[in-house]
């Protein structure tokens, strides 16, 4: 059996277009750049995905101004923000990872370091790797449980903001 090779040859992003998350995320909102996703697998309760849907680039380093300035002034505040609402994570992590699919995309993740365990929704979500980086494993919550993570968060999102 041969091993497969850890970088496959990619097109230039000229000639390729933003791949398509929706068919296995739930989708949460967009802005003129960016689309957020709850991420399919919630071992990591509210975890979610965040990527660039204008155009193909590899390197977040190639991100136009505007597209900086939306990510970490708009879309990441309120992400974090109904993240931090809805389930009271200890603290959030962002990954540009980009192992797999060559697109600029951040998956944010929700950690759990003080509980061992999180209940919501009649289901235990545990988080055996406390204080380490985190890990994407073939873990489902049952649909029922996801629809109500997915109703949480939105919740969060599409409330007016409050004045200070």
């Amino acid at each position: 059996m041969s091993a497969r090779p850890l970088l496959t040859s990619v097109p230039p992003a000229g000639e390729r277009k933003p791949p398509p998350f929706g068919d296995k995320h739930r989708f949460l909102f967009e802005t003129e750049h960016w689309k957020v996703f709850l991420y399919r697998n919630q071992k990591y309760l509210g975890r979610s995905v965040v990527y660039l849907k204008t155009r193909a680039i590899d390197d977040p380093l190639e991100l136009t101004d505007a597209e900086r300035e939306e990510l970490w002034t708009v879309v990441l505040p309120k992400l974090a923000g109904a993240i931090n609402a809805a389930f009271q994570p200890d603290r959030i992590n962002y990954a540009h990872l980009a192992n797999r699919l060559h697109h600029v995309h951040w998956h944010v993740v929700p950690r759990y370091t003080q509980q061992y365990s999180y209940e919501f929704a009649g289901h235990s979500f545990v988080d055996k790797r406390r204080g380490k980086i985190f890990r994407t494993s073939r873990f489902r919550v049952p649909k029922r449980v996801r629809k109500k993570i997915y109703k949480r968060l939105k919740q969060y999102l599409d409330e007016p903001p409050t004045s200070p």
